[in-house]
């Protein structure tokens, strides 16, 4: 199936602007809007660049600023959202008066941002899609796609737990950028995308740019937090009523329930050693020779933040998971210290360093 109609996409950064390319490469015809004024002003210069490990094409396509949004009577079919969490409320309520009231928003985002797109929209014109490819933007109008391309892609369903021929079609185009399905249990996958960002994202923000530094000591207090943030997000997830689609990479090699259930420092230690054994298949590293192409190395959305000095999504991340486990009654205090120490860097009173996963250590039992 493919999508009927016109398709914009709202915010055409790294997984915004992966969309963008490989849909209007693949004969759609795409109209971008971006706040990045030079962006946009690039892509109508050059078009559109995408760099993958196979390739680097560029698209035409049509480029608008904000502002140009208010002499056009443009309606479309289908929205890709793609914006940073922070900007999803103003976006989504720009982006509504040119939908069609047949059409739907899409959030191709980190967070969990559903509920308030569809709270400008409406429930019955938001459907979920869960973006897991790695994409990066350094330079207006290049877009650079950091992952191998096998093994991630897009989960998108209704909000219901319906799948619908409108579902169906974004996940069949969308195959063109890498895996996709239409799925039952869209807020699953949200929730194990979530563990995917609050393992990888912050954790990867508040250490910088040079992670070879970190100590050994660093690198073993780290892997024993993310199987925190992991246990954590599970018990608040599955206590909200959330069955979690798999869990990425090695984490998902364990049972979830053994991260429910554990809760000491020790079972924390017994999880990090299972986590460890779990063989890797390579599928989602690129190979020094990958990273040389693109020009790039794979870097955490957050961590390209912090690189450009841009405001953070941690509260929309690990903060999402602190506030809900306030709402379930289950205890997140490794959630809550990571968002705690990426807000002072945010803030400026920590600069990005390895030293600050030191700062976490008092968060883990004793």
């Amino acid at each position: 199936m493919r999508i009927e109609g016109k398709i914009g996409v709202m915010g055409a950064g790294a997984i915004g602007g992966s969309i963008a390319a490989y849909l209007a490469r693949d004969g759609y015809e795409i109209t971008v809007i971006d706040q990045w004024a030079d962006h946009i002003d690039a892509i109508r210069s050059d078009g559109l660049k995408l760099t993958d490990v196979k390739d680097s094409f560029s698209v035409n396509v049509e480029a608008l600023h904000l502002s140009d949004m208010g002499a056009r009577d443009m309606r479309f079919d289908t929205v890709f959202l793609s914006v940073k969490s922070y900007d999803t409320k103003w976006a989504a309520t720009f982006i509504e008066r040119f939908l069609k009231p047949t059409g739907a928003v899409y959030p191709a985002q980190n967070g969990m941002n559903d509920e308030a797109v569809a709270e400008v929209v409406g429930f019955n014109r938001t459907v979920g899609c869960v973006p897991t490819i790695s994409a990066a933007i350094y330079d207006p109008g290049h877009v650079i796609r950091t992952d191998p391309m096998q093994g991630l892609g897009f989960h998108v369903g209704e909000l219901n737990g319906s799948i619908t021929p409108r579902a169906q079609a974004v996940a069949d185009a969308l195959r063109v950028i890498g895996p996709a399905d239409a799925t039952s249990n869209i807020w699953g996958a949200r929730w194990s995308k979530l563990i995917a960002n609050a393992t990888g994202n912050a954790p990867s923000g508040l250490i910088g740019p040079n992670p070879e530094n970190m100590t050994a000591d660093q690198k073993e207090l780290l892997s024993v937090l993310q199987v925190a943030i992991t246990a954590e997000t599970l018990r608040v997830g599955t206590s909200l009523g959330f069955v979690f689609e798999p869990l990425f990479g090695p984490l998902g090699g364990v049972p979830q329930e053994e991260f429910i259930q554990a809760t000491t420092a020790a079972q924390y230690q017994d999880l990090k050693a299972k986590v460890d054994a779990v063989p890797s298949d390579g599928a989602l590293g690129l190979t020094d020779e990958q990273v040389k192409r693109l020009g790039a190395p794979g870097r955490a959305s957050l961590l390209q933040d912090v690189i450009k000095g841009r405001r953070t999504e941690a509260n929309y991340l690990n903060g999402y998971i602190v506030e809900k486990g306030q709402i379930a009654g289950v205890a997140t205090p490794v959630n809550g210290a990571v968002t705690d120490v990426m807000n002072r860097v945010d803030n400026g009173d920590l600069k990005p360093s390895p030293d600050n996963v030191d700062l976490l250590r008092a968060s883990l039992p004793g």
